[in-house]
């Protein structure tokens, strides 16, 4: 009768200290990417309380969006958009200098949309032919920002609802998302 002979070695030496050292490696570089934000970081989003509504301090077909509390948003880092509801988002962004802190507000009676080409140049937001200009200050110290169209632009219409989108570009967080009908 013939007896095999049984081999008790498992894989070879060389062949296991290349597998731990090729582990070792590939954990090294997991943990590296982490710990040095390989992998890519973004902005936080600030956190803000913005409401957008109908005016009822005007007789005129425009809306008010108000900035109630939460952190500063920094000129040119936020961008708006107004629109008829069912229509694509048509945004302007803002310029440096125009931050909208808490108090401060929007008012306007124009869409984003429709707008000319030409550049209007006003203190404030500059985008084509769109313009979000500083205004006065009320009785209260509270900034109030006027928007106005430099030349042509659409109108609201009182009985028409609009979206209303506000977004933090660094983050690309939406601040306020809202549907407000004009009267």
């Amino acid at each position: 009768m013939r007896t095999f002979r049984k081999n008790e070695e498992a894989v070879s030496p060389v062949i296991g200290v290349i597998l731990m050292v090729a582990i070792t490696v590939i954990l090294a570089a997991v943990i590296a990417a982490f710990v040095f934000g390989l992998g890519g970081s973004q902005q936080a989003a600030p956190t803000a309380s913005i409401t957008a509504s109908n005016n009822p301090d005007t007789p005129s077909a425009d809306l008010k969006i108000q900035h109630k509390g939460g952190d500063l948003l920094k000129g040119g880092d936020w961008k708006i958009s107004i629109v008829k509801v069912g229509e694509s988002p048509s945004y302007i962004t803002s310029v440096p200098g125009n931050d909208l802190g808490v108090g401060a507000q929007i008012v306007t009676m124009n869409q984003t949309n429709g707008l000319a080409a030409a550049t209007a140049t006003v203190d404030g937001i500059i985008v084509t032919n769109y313009t979000i200009a500083s205004g006065t200050v009320t009785a209260l110290g509270v900034p109030t920002f006027d928007a106005t169209l430099a030349s042509g632009g659409v109108a609201m219409v009182s009985g028409q609802k609009y979206d209303v989108k506000l977004v933090h570009v660094p983050s690309n967080a939406m601040l306020l998302d809202q549907v407000v009908e004009v009267r």
